[in-house]
């Protein structure tokens, strides 16, 4: 069921903020990955993408997700993914994606070097 998916896109600076909430899942990622090519699309060097409404992610989502990071590495960009969700992190961690193109930090202000 699609329903308990929703996305929404937004900019600070020019960055593009993807923010998810709901399952992230093969019937979903086609419409994730529409919504991340748009925002490679306005910046090609920087992407936040805000995981913390996010419940469950499956091979598919973390497959887009490090797509978005291989396009972005290109040009020597980074995705910053908001995620303090311990089971989501992990999935994160144990696929090394968080050691190459995604940085793993706890908050957008964290993602845009803001300090609150």
């Amino acid at each position: 069921m699609q329903s308990d998916f929703n996305i929404e896109i937004s900019s600070n600076d020019s960055v593009p903020i993807v923010r998810i909430w709901g399952e992230v899942d093969i019937h979903n990622c086609p419409q994730l990955n529409r919504v991340l090519s748009d925002a490679l699309k306005e910046n090609d060097r920087s992407l936040v993408i805000n995981l913390e409404g996010v419940d469950y992610i499956d091979s598919t989502g973390l497959g887009t997700i490090a797509h978005a990071a291989k396009i972005l590495a290109a040009t020597q960009g980074i995705v910053q993914l908001v995620c303090t969700k311990p089971q989501i992190k992990k999935i994160f961690e144990i696929s090394g994606l968080s050691q190459k193109n995604v940085n793993l930090v706890s908050s957008e202000a964290a993602a845009l070097g803001v300090t609150q």
